[in-house]
């Protein structure tokens, strides 16, 4: 009778180079949220260019218009809220395609529910985007005229909301 050797416990052999590939059909690419980030700022800036000096305001129906120059502080601020919430529509919209994808393939009703969510966000943003909206200085005249801080919390959000989202 011979011993046998003492029972180790084994490892398993590491894996194969076929078995470490990444599957690119797995989803989409964490470069989504950099891409989107720039693809933001890039058209934020472009979009902004076209930001008013002035703004025409009647004082009374059927007076004529009057071209009302804006402070250098306010336009600063409306460039930069501009900016801002092309980011945020950017990765609005970004979001929505990821969970249309994502109920389109599963059928899930959070999918659903979540782009539901995210559409009515980026509806809600496209209604208040100053290119759209108008450049205009209603019921900010006295104070801060547009919250960027709220601007910058909103990105941040959204920003590792699509993050989570690609993982």
């Amino acid at each position: 009778m011979t011993a046998e050797p003492p029972a180790t416990p084994s490892t398993p052999p590491p894996p194969s180079p076929e078995e470490t590939k990444v599957d690119s059909s797995r989803g989409p690419s964490r470069l989504w949220l950099p891409l989107t980030l720039l693809v933001g700022l890039s058209v934020g800036a472009i979009v902004s260019l076209g930001t008013p000096n002035c703004i025409n305001i009647a004082f009374a129906p059927g007076f004529p218009t009057t071209c009302l120059s804006l402070p250098a502080w306010f336009r600063d601020q409306l460039i930069i809220h501009t900016i801002l919430s092309t980011v945020s529509i950017a990765l609005l919209i970004a979001l929505v395609v990821i969970y249309v994808k994502m109920w389109s393939q599963t059928e899930a009703r959070f999918a659903l529910g979540i782009t539901i969510v995210m559409f009515a966000l980026l509806t809600q943003t496209l209604i208040q985007y100053p290119p759209i909206a108008g450049f205009s200085l209603t019921s900010r005249a006295a104070g801060d005229p547009f919250p960027i801080y709220a601007d910058i919390f909103s990105i941040v959000a959204y920003a590792i909301f699509l993050y989570f989202s690609l993982e």
